[in-house]
């Protein structure tokens, strides 16, 4: 069996790279420069990158919400959806996630299904691996996987180009549940209007 399903969506018309390379002032996200150490599971979203993308998430959330509902299509009406996404930069000679995990260790629900948005070229040590596996993906990509139950992570980039991404998940409404856990990477309780939102 598969450990993911792949789909694919029009960047034309969800152009996600073009806004966050302004939010980055960068003309190429692949190029961004390597880092002087190896990030932590502590250190993960503390970049400048990360405060440029979150400070910012008013620009990407119209994107973000049109990509999750063309993904979810009539699907989205009886499923939650992640109400920020999360961001993700794998810079050279570091890590883009701090450690192998299953989601679900850290609190969230096991029928959350996630999907994982690559924003640059994503192959060999820069990209996210699931179950021990590299994924090789594309801008225009969505890798679709049971991130609440499978293994995943990364491993330190020695490739010569960043990378970049974003990721979200989803939750059936009907096997909602509240929980006052928060979010490694927000600190936010998996609740209705803070993690969670209606598309």
């Amino acid at each position: 069996m598969a450990a993911y399903t792949r789909l694919r969506y029009d960047v034309q018309k969800i152009p996600l790279v073009e806004t966050v390379r302004e939010l980055m002032a960068v003309d190429d996200l692949a190029v961004l420069g390597a880092s002087d150490q190896v990030a932590t599971r502590e250190t993960d979203q503390s970049t400048p990158y990360h405060r440029r993308f979150y400070d910012n998430i008013d620009v990407v959330a119209p994107l973000y919400r049109k990509l999750a509902q063309e993904l979810l299509g009539r699907d989205a009406d009886s499923h939650y959806v992640q109400r920020v996404p999360t961001f993700r930069v794998h810079l050279r000679n570091s890590l883009a996630v701090g450690e192998w995990h299953r989601d679900r260790d850290f609190g969230h629900d096991p029928a959350e299904v996630n999907y994982w948005v690559p924003l640059t070229s994503a192959y060999g040590s820069n990209t996210l691996w699931i179950d021990k596996e590299p994924v090789h993906a594309e801008y225009g990509d969505v890798i679709v996987f049971d991130g609440a139950n499978s293994w995943h992570g990364n491993v330190i980039n020695d490739t010569e180009h960043s990378r970049v991404s974003m990721d979200f998940r989803t939750i059936p409404r009907d096997r909602y549940r509240p929980n006052e856990r928060t979010s490694v990477s927000f600190g936010m309780p998996f609740l209705l209007g803070d993690y969670w939102d209606i598309l």
